[in-house]
Parts: structure tokens; C-alpha cells; sequence
């Protein structure tokens, strides 16, 4: 399922409820309650019980970069972000691919693109994540986890990269 089949899919969700009804669906290790209360499409999220946070998930991408696989980890979070659960990778299991589409979805039917950032501003973060593994000397993780977690405090300014991913702009 790629994003835009997962918007629309998650609208359907919603539009067959009654009026003050909720649902809810497994999909792996992840729990989907709807509706949600920010927008038409919304959802609740949890993983074991808890809603996962969004710098844990840029905790995991930096603990799983080396050098070595730098490249491979950039390269699967082009393709997440393109293809949605489509995506390859040997890096991740399938259960980390599921619950990176789904936060992500989510920021997706919130903030819907092109007029706030959707997923993109959450693909940023997780690619920073990756970044300060490698170049520690421009930005830190704690730095890259203090923007990923910047509630109210506007959309933190993009690194100047050479060769950013196709998210990075």
C-alpha cells in the first residue's frame, strides 16, 4: 500500500462509521483506533499499548547506522517514502517498515501535502537521525532529537546537504 492508497483506504474507514462510533484493526504488531480527532482519516496508533513516539523511531534509524550501511539506510527511506509498504530492505524487518508507514501515514492525512509538509517533515527527522550517525561534527543526535520534538516551536531549518534524499527539500 502506498500513501495515497493508505489515505484514502483510512478515509473509507471512517466514512462507514456511525456518528460517535470507533473501530479498530490489527496490521502486524500495530493497533489502528479511528477515528482519531485531528482530521478526516485520523487515527490512533500503539504499539504494545503505547503510541510510539516519533524520536524513538529516529533513535532506532541512528542506532542501526554505520558506515558501512549509511548509503543502504538512505536509500531505504527514499523508498518507504515513495512506495510506501512496498519498500525493500534488509536492514529492517518488516514490523519496523509497518510502523515507520504508519506514523508517517498518519502525519500524512494531518498535515496533508502540498500545503503543510506530511510525511515529509518526519522523513526529514529520520534522515537526520541517519546523518548525525555519520557527521557528528555537524549535527548531533541529541540536536537532530531536540527538532524532531519541537512541538509549537515552527519547522526547524533543512541542513545544507550535498546530495540530499528526495524528501530533503
Amino acid at each position: 500500500m502506498n500513501y495515497s492508497d493508505g489515505v484514502t483506504y483510512m478515509k473509507d474507514l471512517t466514512t462507514k462509521l456511525d456518528v460517535g462510533e470507533t473501530s479498530s484493526f490489527i496490521y502486524g504488531k500495530l493497533k489502528i483506533n479511528y477515528p482519531g480527532f485531528k482530521n478526516y482519516g485520523d487515527y490512533k496508533l500503539t504499539l504494545n499499548g503505547n503510541a510510539p513516539k516519533h524520536t524513538d523511531l529516529v533513535q532506532e534509524f541512528y542506532d542501526k547506522t554505520t558506515s558501512a550501511n549509511y548509503n543502504n539506510i538512505v536509500n531505504f527511506l527514499e523508498d518507504i517514502y515513495s512506495n510506501g509498504l512496498k519498500a525493500k530492505t534488509t536492514i529492517f524487518n518488516q514490523d519496523f517498515i509497518n510502523l515507520i508507514y504508519w506514523i508517517t501515514l498518519q502525519e500524512e492525512i494531518n498535515y496533508p501535502q502540498p500545503r503543510f509538509k506530511g510525511r515529509k517533515l518526519t522523513f526529514q527527522r529520520f534522515f537526520e537521525g541517519v546523518y548525525s550517525k555519520i557527521f557528528p561534527n555537524i549535527i548531533s543526535i541529541e540536536s537532530v532529537l531536540n527538532r524532531t520534538n519541537n512541538h509549537g516551536g515552527g519547522i526547524p531549518s533543512l541542513l545544507n546537504i550535498k546530495k540530499p534524499p528526495i524528501f530533503y527539500n
